[in-house]
């Protein structure tokens, strides 16, 4: 039988994390999935979604800028 914990935590606190994650990607030079882990972490959330095309145009935008990426997945809210 498996046991699952939810945890509730504000929408601050889940996007939060899921930038985190998302830097965590860059920290580690994965600029593929840094944006695409953001916006599939924040969907998991109703009320956190962001739109599909989100990944695709950061990704286009900052191209292979590790540092342009961090000021995309930073400045969203």
């Amino acid at each position: 039988m498996e046991h699952f914990l939810l945890i509730e935590m504000t929408r601050d606190k889940h996007v939060e994390r899921c930038k985190q994650r998302a830097v965590d990607h860059l920290d580690r030079a994965d600029l593929r999935n840094s944006v695409a882990s953001f916006v599939r972490n924040m969907n998991a959330l109703p009320d956190c979604e962001l739109p599909n095309y989100l990944a695709l145009g950061g990704s286009l935008l900052t191209a292979n800028d590790a540092l342009g990426r961090k000021t995309l997945i930073e400045g969203l809210r």
